[in-house]
C-alpha cells in the first residue's frame, strides 16, 4: 500500500511533558468526503448524547473511508513526532467477517498507542488512540488525535466535546465502581459526529480509548 510512514524514534513520552498543545504545523485539508455506496449509516437520533454503560454502547458497523484521497500520512507522521511514537510498518488483518483491512500501529514508551485502519488499504477509515487514565498529559494526547486533518471536521466543537466526554465518562465510571465495587467497569461517552467522522470515548478501568470512525451519520 502507499501509506508507508517512516517511523519516528522510539523515545518514551515523558510524564512531565508540557500540558500545552504541540506547536501548530502546516496542514493540508483532505478532499471533501464522498458518501459511501456500501455502508448503512446509523441514525443520529439513535446515538447516545451522554455517557452510558458498555451494555448500551452504540453499534456503528464497519468504518468507512473518511475521504477519498485521505491517507492520514502527514497527520500520523506529525503525531508520532510530537508524541515520540514509533510507527510500525502497515500490516493486514482479517476481520470477523473475513474481510481484510490494513492497519498502522504505533506506540510510545509509557503505554500511549495509536492504530490507524484502512478499509480499502489506501484511504484512512479509523483511528484509535489509547492512553492511561493516570498519565499527566494523556488528555493532551487525545486532544492531538482529534486534530485529524480531514475536511469537514469542526475541530473547535470536537475539542469541547472531548472535554465533556471525559468528564462524563469519569463521573459514570466512578458511580458504577461505587455501586459494584468492581474497578474494571467499562463506560462510553456520548457520540460526536462532524463532517465525515464519528468520535466516541471509551473508559475501561485505567485506560481511555478514543475512536474516530469514518462514515457520516444519517
Amino acid at each position: 500500500m502507499s501509506v508507508v510512514i517512516g517511523a519516528a524514534g522510539a523515545a518514551s513520552c515523558s510524564q512531565n511533558s508540557p500540558e500545552t498543545e504541540a506547536p501548530d504545523r502546516p496542514k493540508v485539508a483532505a478532499p471533501d468526503p464522498e458518501p459511501s455506496k456500501t455502508r448503512t449509516a446509523p441514525r443520529a437520533a439513535d446515538l447516545p448524547k451522554h455517557a452510558v454503560t458498555s451494555d448500551k454502547q452504540p453499534s456503528f458497523g464497519a468504518a468507512d473511508t473518511m475521504a477519498t484521497g485521505y491517507t492520514g500520512k502527514d497527520f500520523l507522521t506529525g503525531l508520532s513526532k510530537d508524541w515520540k511514537l514509533k510507527l510500525d510498518k502497515p500490516v493486514e488483518q482479517e476481520m470477523p467477517g473475513g474481510e481484510k483491512r490494513t492497519y498502522v500501529h504505533g506506540s510510545g514508551g509509557n503505554g500511549v498507542t495509536i492504530s490507524a485502519g484502512y478499509a480499502d488499504h489506501e484511504n484512512m477509515s479509523s483511528l484509535l488512540c489509547r492512553t492511561s487514565t493516570n498519565q499527566s498529559d494523556g488528555f493532551d494526547f487525545l486532544a492531538s488525535c482529534i486534530g485529524l486533518d480531514v475536511a469537514g471536521v469542526d475541530h473547535s466543537k470536537a475539542s469541547s466535546w472531548l472535554k465533556q466526554a471525559k468528564k462524563e465518562t469519569d463521573s459514570l465510571y466512578e458511580k458504577k465502581v461505587a455501586e459494584t465495587g468492581n474497578k474494571k467497569e467499562y463506560v462510553v461517552s456520548g457520540v460526536f459526529t462532524s463532517g465525515p467522522v464519528t468520535m466516541i470515548l471509551h473508559r475501561a478501568y485505567d485506560k481511555y480509548s478514543l475512536r474516530i470512525l469514518g462514515g457520516a451519520v444519517a
